[in-house]
Formats: C-alpha cells, sequence, structure tokens
C-alpha cells in the first residue's frame, strides 16, 4: 500500500481548499503515451480472491481438564511396593502401589492401588515405608500427546475469536507448522493480563511438545470471497484510500475505495468491479497530479 505523507499532503489540500477550480477538479487524469513510459505505469486487472484475515496470538502449552490424574490410597497404611517410576507409561488398570494396611493381621492386609487412566507418570512423591492416608499423592498422571495451547485475546481482539475458529500454530523448537481449532473460550477477562483466556486443540499434536513450551498462533478470525488488488495498487492517505483505474489509453481514474481484508500482499477493495484494470506502479505520482489538477504534456 502507498502511503503519502500525511503531514505533507495535508498541508497542500489545505493550501489548494482556498482554490475554486480545487473543489471542482475532475477525477481523471489525461497522460500521453510519452508520459505513461516516462512514468513507468503498471497495471493489472483487479480479480476475485479469498482473503482470510487472522489474529496473532501468544501462549504456552498445557493439559486439558481431562488429560491429567492424581492417584491417592483409599487407606491408611504404609507404602509397601511402587510399580512405576517417573517417565514409565502405563496403561489404565495397571498396579502402580501396594499399600499395606495398618490393620492387624498375619499377614497385615494389603491393596494394590491402580491407574486411573492410561497415561505418562509425571511425578511420583510416594517413597518406600511412609506412612499414607486418603489423599495422599502416590502419582501424577498425565497424556502428553493432547496438549493444548493456551493463548491470550487482548480486549481489542475479544468480539472477533470465537470457539471454532481455525488456528496455524507455530511452537518454539518445532520447525513444522501445526494446525489446531480454538476448542474452549474463558467466560471473564482475566483482571490481571487484561485479556480473555482461550484453548486451542491440535489436529495432529506431535511427540516433541512439552507443558509450557511457548507459541504463537494465527487465529483465522473472517474469511471472504471479494475483488483485490495488490496492496501497493493503493493510495493510502491518512484514513483515506483509494485506486487509479485506467479508463482508456491515456486516462485514469482516481477511485476511493473501502479497504477489507489485507492477506499476503492483498488486499480486498469490495467496492471495486473485477476486471477493473488499476495502476500498481506510479499511481503516487498519479495521485499527486490529481491532487493538484496538474496535466502532463506529451513532451515534458
Amino acid at each position: 500500500m502507498i502511503k503519502i505523507p500525511v503531514v505533507a499532503a495535508t498541508a497542500l489540500a489545505l493550501a489548494l481548499t482556498t482554490v475554486p477550480a480545487f473543489a471542482r477538479r475532475s477525477p481523471i487524469v489525461h497522460l500521453s503515451p510519452a508520459n505513461i513510459r516516462a512514468l513507468g505505469l503498471k497495471i493489472i486487472s483487479a480479480q476475485m480472491r479469498t482473503l482470510h484475515a487472522h489474529r496473532t496470538l501468544y501462549g504456552d502449552f498445557t493439559l486439558p481438564p481431562d488429560s491429567e490424574a492424581v492417584v491417592t490410597p483409599r487407606i491408611r497404611g504404609r507404602v509397601a511396593a511402587l510399580y512405576a517410576t517417573v517417565g514409565a507409561t502405563v496403561r489404565r488398570g495397571a498396579p502402580l502401589a501396594r499399600i499395606q494396611s495398618l490393620l492387624v493381621g498375619n499377614p497385615p492386609p494389603s491393596v494394590i492401588v491402580h491407574a486411573p487412566m492410561s497415561g505418562v507418570v509425571e511425578t511420583r512423591p510416594a517413597v518406600l515405608g511412609e506412612a499414607v492416608a486418603p489423599g495422599t499423592l502416590l502419582y501424577r498422571l498425565m497424556k502428553p500427546h493432547r496438549l493444548w495451547l493456551k493463548a491470550y485475546v487482548y480486549q481489542r481482539d475479544v468480539a472477533v475469536v470465537h470457539r471454532g475458529q481455525e488456528a496455524r500454530i507455530r511452537a518454539l523448537g518445532i520447525t513444522t507448522p501445526l494446525q489446531g481449532r480454538v476448542v474452549m473460550v474463558a467466560p471473564r477477562i482475566n483482571p490481571r493480563r487484561g485479556a480473555e483466556t482461550i484453548w486451542i486443540a491440535l489436529t495432529h499434536p506431535p511427540a516433541a511438545l512439552r507443558p509450557a513450551l511457548f507459541a504463537r498462533a494465527h487465529v483465522m478470525v473472517a474469511s471472504a470471497q471479494t475483488v483485490a488488488v495488490p496492496s501497493h495498487a493503493v493510495v493510502d492517505v491518512g484514513n483515506r484510500h483509494a485506486v487509479f483505474v485506467a479508463i482508456g489509453g491515456d486516462r485514469f481514474r482516481y477511485t476511493p475505495v473501502t479497504v477489507g481484508i489485507r492477506e499476503h500482499g492483498y488486499c480486498g477493495v469490495p467496492g471495486l468491479k473485477a476486471g477493473a484494470r488499476v495502476v500498481t506502479q506510479g499511481n503516487a505520482e498519479l495521485y499527486t497530479l490529481w491532487l493538484t489538477g496538474g496535466k502532463l504534456k506529451a513532451d515534458s
């Protein structure tokens, strides 16, 4: 997108507003073939394109609510045996510990503690021979391949980020881009961060992911099929936008436009017709000529 310096353009516009001819100037700029060659004008046809609007969010990977479990005994006793170590993969129902009861018996009664889910042993605070009771933490299990990205949406973007939107994710240390979808949105703004928390589930999470790994997500918040032109075809002066449309061999029309979605060097200009021949190089010079009402002679 061509940006005209706002101060210079504003000063020039203010100066010219005192000239009656300025208010009546035509939207058409006339150029001769020699002028066109001298300015190096290039022209393309506006085309229909599907453009996507994104928001860039940052966060880290965390476990979903159903992807971790704590293992505790149901009786008072002492830890008589431990059957899994940190990092070990266990299946649901596999024996993890044997707790010897404090009840009198010969031998004393004991209870086997089983894994409540399949996963990996994240921590094992239990120690052989220690006294335990219901609620004492023996193991913590996790499903490492079900990590979600926990990201933060700041208040200016809260209205456009929703559950179900697709996301493209780049994780620190992982070269392959990851795909995901927003699966959960917090019901309120986090006052400490001043942001809304969302969770993104990955389509195919790689084994290399770890909890707390930093990542950046591009969430697709809108999609539109629209007439589009290269971004540098648009002249941008302050908050106004325009293009120059070739309407003949020597005539170019100043055409105000509304800029929509921008992506991959293109921007949507929904008010323009598909096939319109738009100037992509030399448009800044055309804007100066239009603004001043100037004309170039064929031999200039």
